[in-house]
Formats: C-alpha cells, sequence, structure tokens
C-alpha cells in the first residue's frame, strides 16, 4: 500500500524562513533515501511567498545553505563536548593512577610517554617482541633524560590493551605493585611506569636473548638471535645454570620476601634470558601475594601443561602449584619438549612430558630423554661432561619429583635448591606415575579409587576444559 505524502507544512509553523527551509532541506534529501515522499512546494507557505508570486529562488538557496550549516555546527559542538568529555576522563583517570603508584613502596619512576612513543616509531610494528592477553610488548631505546640513567637503556614496554574501562587497571596495579618490590638478580628488573589516553603501560630492562621458549622449541629459524644462541643452548653448563636461576629466583619469592608471592604462571615463555644466558623469571601479570597468615590464594591461573592436577579441583594457588610447574619446566629444558606434545606425533599416552619422562624412567631409559641437540654437535667436553657427572639423571628425578601429581610428594624450595647446588642427593622417585588422588587420603575420601574409578561428585564442579586437563592426570 503505497504511503500517502506528508506536508510537513501542515505540522510545523516556522518563524524563521531561513533556518526552517534549510532544515526542510536536509530532512528531505534523509527521507527521500528512505522512500518516503512528502509535499514540500512553498505553496503550502503562503507566509513566504510575494504578493501574486513565488518565493525568491535566491532566497531559497541561501536559506538551505544556511540551515545545513547550523546543523553542521550542531554536530562539532556534540563532538567537541564528547572529546572533552572523554579528554577530562582521561586526566581523571591517570590522576589517580598516579596516586595509586605514590602509594606503592618505593615510588616507580615515571616516563615521559612522548619519549617511548619516540622510541618505539609510535610503536611500529618492527618494534614488537610479542604479546598475550594483556596487550603487547615493544623493545625500544629510551634516551638517558628518559630511563632517569647517565646512559641509553634497552627496555621493553608492556602495553596493556585490553578492556581497561571495565577492569580499572586492576591487572597493571597488581603487577606493578608486587614486581616494584622484588629486587633480585633472577628476576626481570622493573624500570618504570607510564600512561596515556586510558592505555598504562610498565617499563621493564630489556633481556637481550628474549624468552627461553624461543631457544628450546625453534629449531632451525631465521633470525639473527636464532642464529646467534644456538651454540649457547646447546652447552649442557647453559641449561644447568638457567635451570639453577630458575630455581633460585622462585626461592626468593617464596621464602626470602615478605609478603611470599606465587607466580602462578612459570613456563618457558615467561623465562627471559640476558645477554650471558642467566635466567630472569619474567611476567608477574598473574602473580599474587599471600598473607602471613595463609599459605594459599583463591582464584585459577596459568597455563594447561603447567598446572598442577589439584589446582582446578580446590582453586587454590599455593607453593606445591608453582613447584608443579618448574618441575615441568626443568624436564622442558632437559628434553627440549614442549610440556603438552601434538596429538598427531606422539601417542595419546604420552601427551603430557611427564607421561613421556616417566615411562623412560620405567623402562630403565631415562637418560634417552635427554635433547638430542646436547649431543648431537656438541662438543667432546660437553659429551663428556653429560657422561660421567650424572647432572642430567640429577636434574630429570628432580623433574619428576617437582611434577608429582599429589601435591605433599612434591619437594620443598629449599630442597630443589640444595639438588640444584648439589648439596643434597637426588630425589628418590618410584617407577610408576603415581596416581593422583583428591583429597589426600587422611583428610576424606579419595577422588580416585583403588579400581581406577573418579568420584563424579567432583567432577561435576569443573567445566569441560578442566575435566579434560583433570582426567588427563588421573590416567
Amino acid at each position: 500500500m503505497a504511503e500517502a505524502p506528508f506536508n510537513i507544512g501542515s505540522v510545523i509553523s516556522p518563524t524563521s524562513p531561513f533556518v526552517y527551509l534549510g532544515l526542510l532541506s536536509t530532512v528531505a534529501q534523509r527521507l527521500r533515501t528512505r522512500g518516503i515522499h512528502f509535499n514540500a512546494t512553498v505553496d503550502n507557505f503562503p507566509c513566504y511567498t510575494a504578493k501574486g508570486g513565488f518565493l525568491s529562488r535566491k532566497v531559497t538557496i541561501v536559506a538551505s545553505v544556511l540551515g545545513s550549516v547550523a546543523v553542521t555546527a550542531m554536530v562539532v559542538a556534540s563532538a567537541a563536548c564528547y572529546f572533552n568529555s572523554r579528554y577530562r576522563r582521561w586526566h581523571r583517570d591517570l590522576d589517580q593512577l598516579a596516586k595509586s603508584m605514590e602509594r606503592l613502596p618505593g615510588v616507580p619512576t615515571k616516563v615521559d610517554f612522548a619519549d617511548i612513543k619516540k622510541a618505539t616509531a609510535n610503536f611500529h610494528e618492527e618494534m614488537k617482541l610479542g604479546g598475550g592477553g594483556f596487550g603487547t610488548v615493544y623493545r625500544c631505546t629510551l634516551p638517558a633524560t628518559a630511563s632517569k640513567m647517565k646512559r641509553p637503556m634497552d627496555v621493553a614496554i608492556k602495553r596493556f590493551t585490553r578492556d581497561v574501562q571495565n577492569h580499572r587497571y586492576d591487572d597493571f596495579l597488581a603487577e606493578v605493585s608486587i614486581i616494584n618490590r622484588l629486587r633480585h638478580k633472577n628476576i626481570v628488573p622493573l624500570i618504570g611506569w607510564s600512561y596515556n589516553k586510558g592505555v598504562p603501560l610498565l617499563v621493564f630492562e630489556f633481556m637481550t636473548n628474549g624468552s627461553l621458549d624461543q631457544h628450546l622449541f625453534q629449531r632451525g629459524g631465521n633470525s639473527t638471535r636464532q642464529r646467534n644462541t644456538d651454540g649457547a643452548i646447546r652447552q649442557w653448563a647453559t641449561r644447568y645454570e638457567i635451570i639453577r636461576g630458575i630455581a633460585t629466583g622462585l626461592h626468593y619469592v617464596h621464602h626470602e620476601y615478605e609478603p611470599m608471592v606465587l607466580h602462578r604462571d612459570i613456563k618457558a615463555s615467561n623465562i627471559m634470558l640476558d645477554s650471558s644466558f642467566q635466567a630472569r623469571l619474567g611476567d608477574f601479570g598473574l602473580a599474587c601475594t599471600v598473607a602471613a597468615d595463609r599459605n594459599s590464594v583463591t582464584g585459577v591461573g596459568g597455563t594447561w601443561g603447567y598446572i598442577a592436577p589439584e589446582y582446578p579441583v580446590c582453586r587454590k594457588a599455593t607453593r606445591q602449584t608453582d613447584i608443579y610447574a618448574l618441575g615441568v619446566l626443568i624436564l622442558e629444558v632437559v628434553t627440549g619438549l614442549r610440556a603438552l606434545a601434538d596429538h598427531e606425533v606422539v601417542d595419546d599416552d604420552d601427551m603430557h612430558i611427564t607421561d613421556r619422562v616417566w615411562r623412560l624412567h620405567r623402562e630403565g631409559r631415562l637418560l634417552e630423554c635427554v635433547d638430542a641437540m646436547l649431543t648431537n654437535g656438541s662438543t667432546p667436553e660437553d659429551e663428556e661432561h653429560l657422561k660421567n657427572t650424572g647432572d642430567v639423571e640429577r636434574l630429570l628425578l628432580l623433574g619428576l619429583a617437582c611434577s608429582n601429581p599429589n601435591p605433599s610428594d612434591r619437594p620443598t624450595m629449599p630442597d630443589v635448591v640444595r639438588v640444584i647446588t648439589k648439596s643434597a642427593l637426588p630425589p628418590q622417585v618410584p617407577p610408576q606415575k603415581p596416581r593422583f588422588v583428591w583429597p589426600p587420603r587422611e583428610e576424606g575420601r579419595s577422588v580416585a579409587s583403588d579400581d581406577g574409578s573418579t568420584d563424579t561428585s567432583m567432577m561435576s564442579n569443573l567445566d569441560n576444559s578442566m575435566k579434560l586437563e583433570y582426567l588427563l592426570y588421573l590416567s
């Protein structure tokens, strides 16, 4: 059914011909695009006609122009109000963030964003080092004036680009409040912080050799760093020192620093290597402090493959959950294999690195786990070192002990450090991978029964991804 023409003149009685006709022209054009037509002839507006004639065409044109200008002015004014409001919000957030930073011990250094923008070439893609759920990391060289140092400094800029409007800088403040107070040779040092238009940034000392996973798992890369450092990662002494550094840094946050800090995301990509291949714990984005009267924090965090089997069940992070991740990482460093293998490459029974190493341990072939990179093409000194010192077996047994499915059977960090420094014997590890039981038998009925069945009442509280991980460790 066709729509009747709409006579706008019968609805509006304008008092100004210029504004009215300009508005009329704009509205008519918009409505025609939607298939709506109305009678807009000047015959409907006798007040605008001369005696015995029509309204001057020039007046009509001028009125249309002035009407369009009025509408444009309204749009510009609205946009100005919006951006002014947004700028005021950014300024308010910066003031709030600065006050929060000032309350932190040590008061982190504020770096001028203009210096960061210039040093990163406005965050150019070529300056990007990597990223994650929090945002992106860039490399740049800050001038001496910007870094508050007497010399230019190579730094890594961690740019938080997740939805800060909803999270209100929680991730940023949580990380900086922890990392700012940590002072240890095996932890990546914080240089300062910055902020720009709702986006906070952290400035860290740049680690020349990148992350550990880049050297362990990427073979035959074309990057300069890959070609120049493969020789170092092929040396057993380098890998042993990397493990020593990781354990020393973790011992510091667990036992030497107060309040205790749980990292909650120990993995190869979060281990940084400086110019001499000294390992540094990095990315404390999931880390949390633990009150003096407690030994755990609630909430699941981390990366599958490094998550302890009890973690998804009890949803509490402890020293033991960090130690489990450390055990998996030790096995990765020695074997050169990832925590979780591709199901198309290995059997389902060997999907997790602990299953593969424990199987070879049961078969009396533990030393076959050693990364082929360490034995193929290594120097005679390295091969002799591997054969005679027993360090490989020491670390493999330690990795299995730390990744024991049951937290009460894992060593403490002081025990781990003593084994690595060779002031204690390697731990005794059963030939068969222990079955995961939860709760511990002395505290109640175990989840895994003697016949291998699983208590479904506990499983009902887990989502599908956690059930898969849970069943993986029960197998």
